[in-house]
């Protein structure tokens, strides 16, 4: 099981998330994000030493500003939302199960927090690699792995001590819950 802690905005989250065994780490890259991390704040996060992959997320963003931030944010992943995007060198996650091949992100609504259709995303995971994001928490994750079984979940707000701030029991508690 794949864990990815996603809305990182400062150093001290990022070491937490690599150090609690994350595999991903998410910096939401659109402007209309309460998790927003400007391009000056994604180059510094660039430069932490860290062993887990990161991940961009873009919501209706052109390629090339995708590409730029990919560059700047040394991005292994650009997850996208309403865009579309090819780059030799960055895995692309698509947030579209119907029209894309590779991995499928399955968010109920992307940054609110809400619980998805576990039965659907059950059904995809059958066939694809999926990303179960939306509204999950330390106090549901175990229960959305054995319901779905997927590649990959995604949390954000269910291991914040407030919306940007993760709190490190709540980031600690949710991977081992994933991983058991």
């Amino acid at each position: 099981m794949k864990v990815k802690i996603c809305g990182i905005t400062n150093a001290d989250d990022l070491l937490l998330a690599d150090a609690a065994g994350a595999d991903f780490a998410g910096f939401v890259l659109w402007p209309g994000s309460k998790r927003f991390v400007p391009p000056g704040r994604l180059a510094e996060l660039a430069r932490v030493p860290v062993r887990l992959r990161r991940v961009g997320v873009f919501v209706g963003a052109a390629p090339a500003e995708i590409a730029a931030a990919c560059r700047l944010g040394r991005l292994d992943v650009a997850q996208v939302y309403g865009c579309a995007f090819r780059r030799a060198g960055v895995a692309v996650w698509h947030a579209a199960p119907g029209r894309h091949r590779g991995v499928v992100v399955l968010d109920a609504a992307p940054g609110q927090g809400r619980v998805g259709d576990w039965a659907r995303a059950a059904r995809l995971a059958r066939t694809r690699r999926l990303v179960l994001a939306g509204g999950l928490t330390p106090e549901n994750v175990a229960a959305a792995v054995a319901a779905v079984r997927p590649w990959c979940v995604d949390v954000a707000g269910g291991t914040e001590a407030a919306p940007g701030l993760k709190d490190p029991k709540k980031v600690l508690d949710f991977i081992r819950k994933a991983k058991q």
